[in-house]
């Protein structure tokens, strides 16, 4: 009975794990769709992220400035599908799909340019990512049954993004729910004519939305490349983007 319940907690703990970027992805579709913007693009923005934040890791030794360069870079390709989709109105599923493939595609080319690898980035040393985490406590909570394995198993030991991505949920939700820019933001998203009326920029609106989503996303690839890995691989995101867009 012990050891199915250690196996059922491992279990949860290795899922809190593999979530992570679909948390933050999909808290990104979510300020995006919220605005009337469809971001098909989240998959790319976390494929360029992740290599970037690998790539500025290995160059500055900092998961810090990875993590920075990550979000930077998101930022650029989010802004790119609203200049396509909202400045010259193009067609929202084009763009999207448009920066995947300009993501998918720069990053082998990238890998090969920078360090002469199809496709990865050098491997990242122990000071390069970001590391666990042991919360205060653990050795006294752990003589506990039950509550000491949960502690120390699925509480404690997981690095920072982790504790972040579980604390951006309820974040997000008191943003887009209990704030005048969350008011406007949904008032952007089912009825941009009555927005306009009424004096507020709906394009700038919808930029900002996409550049919050922007940041979200660039966090969620950071944590993929040098938080749970450590290293950028091809096509490592394999398609959470678009479970996030779907959830």
């Amino acid at each position: 009975m012990n050891d199915l319940l250690l196996n059922l907690i491992l279990t949860l703990d290795a899922s809190f794990r593999v979530c992570i970027p679909l948390i933050f992805a999909s808290m990104a579709g979510l300020f995006a769709e919220r605005s009337g913007v469809v971001d098909i693009g989240l998959e790319g923005k976390l494929l360029m992220s992740a290599f970037i934040a690998a790539s500025a890791a290995s160059v500055f030794g900092s998961p810090w400035i990875g993590l920075v360069a990550g979000m930077f870079a998101s930022c650029v390709f989010a802004m790119i599908h609203g200049f396509a989709s909202i400045t010259y109105k193009g067609n929202q599923i084009v763009s999207g799909v448009a920066i995947n493939i300009l993501a998918s595609g720069l990053t082998m080319i990238l890998t090969l340019a920078w360090f002469k690898k199809g496709g990865i980035t050098p491997t990242l040393q122990t000071d390069e990512r970001f590391l666990s985490i042991t919360l205060p406590g653990v050795d006294i909570i752990d003589h506990i049954p039950l509550i000491g394995v949960i502690y120390r198993e699925l509480i404690s030991g997981h690095n920072i993004l982790v504790y972040l991505a579980f604390a951006i949920v309820p974040l997000v939700w008191w943003v887009v729910y209990r704030t005048r820019f969350g008011l406007r933001l949904r008032a952007v998203g089912e009825n941009p004519k009555a927005v306009d009326t009424a004096g507020l920029s709906v394009e700038g609106l919808r930029y900002k939305a996409l550049l919050i989503g922007g940041i979200l996303c660039g966090i969620g690839g950071a944590y993929i490349a040098i938080a749970h890995n450590a290293q950028f691989t091809k096509e490592m995101t394999a398609g959470q983007g678009f479970i996030a867009l779907a959830a």
